[in-house]
């Protein structure tokens, strides 16, 4: 196995780990989701910057740092509070499937504006992907929660659309990827407490108190998972990494989310969806 395709494999494990911990860490402690949001984000920063320094690897120049700015003010900045409320209301194993719309958006926009070439196989592993976790949009008993789908899908174009960036700037470079995660990280954190502080004003304190400690290892999880995704995007192509990551992510949060939460989380349509997802990861993959 390539090198990318066991990165994206890991990467999505642990996002899988991460998804859990959120919905867990909404039940104990009813914080915020974009504090909660916020908080693990933070964490996750200080995860890679230690990470990083432990790595020896050394501080990119400004020039290669804004780029990788921009990518964290776009996800996880923008989106993880989405991300998050999502978790909140159709649970962990339906918003993660449903972010496996993404592996489309990045294809589209990869072909669009980095020239990857668009194979037959590439085409029908990302239509399974996007059909299994359309299935989920179509569950009986979720329709009442319908915004909670709406920020999933708007979550997994935000995710489409930092993979192509983050793989414009970062093909080619010898940028470690703990020092790109980091500042990717350390970017959509501050994005995140900006928008904490515009929407709790005074406040703030008393909410982020809430979210700790619980959401402190959703913020390790991310803190390893995103350096992983950005190497994995690094030596290998989107249209090969971004559905594999998510297969490998949906797998794993159906069957850690239907061990910790119950039989509502892995129904035998979210099984379908994911086995649909699954094999679209395994056609991309081998294409």
């Amino acid at each position: 196995m390539e090198t990318a395709s066991l990165l994206a494999i890991i990467s999505g494990v642990c996002w899988a780990t991460n998804i859990t911990i959120v919905k867990w860490a909404l039940n104990r402690s009813r914080a915020s989701a974009l504090v909660g949001a916020t908080v693990g984000v933070t964490i996750a920063a200080i995860v890679s910057l230690i990470l990083a320094l432990v790595s020896g690897s050394s501080l990119p120049d400004f020039e290669v740092l804004w780029k990788f700015a921009i990518v964290g003010i776009i996800a996880p900045g923008s989106s993880q509070g989405l991300f998050v409320s999502s978790i909140g209301s159709i649970g962990p194993a339906r918003t993660s499937i449903l972010i496996g719309t993404s592996p489309v958006f990045s294809v589209l926009l990869a072909v669009i504006f980095l020239d990857e070439s668009w194979k037959t196989t590439i085409m029908i592993g990302t239509l399974l992907t996007v059909l299994g976790s359309a299935l989920i949009s179509w569950e009986k008993g979720i329709r009442f929660r319908q915004i909670g789908i709406v920020f999933a899908i708007a979550t997994s174009l935000t995710f489409a659309i930092r993979d192509v960036v983050a793989r414009h700037f970062n093909v080619g470079t010898d940028v470690s990827s703990w020092w790109s995660g980091t500042v990717v990280l350390i970017a959509a954190s501050i994005t995140l407490w900006i928008f904490v502080s515009i929407k709790f004003g005074p406040i703030w304190k008393t909410q982020t108190l809430k979210a700790l400690p619980e959401f402190i290892p959703s913020g390790i999880m991310i803190g390893i998972a995103l350096p992983l995704l950005l190497e994995a995007l690094n030596k290998g192509a989107v249209n090969i990494v971004a559905p594999l990551a998510l297969a490998s992510q949906n797998i794993a949060i159906v069957i850690l989310s239907g061990w910790f939460f119950g039989s509502r989380e892995r129904t035998r349509q979210v099984i379908v969806a994911m086995t649909l997802i699954f094999v679209g990861g395994i056609v991309v993959t081998i294409s």
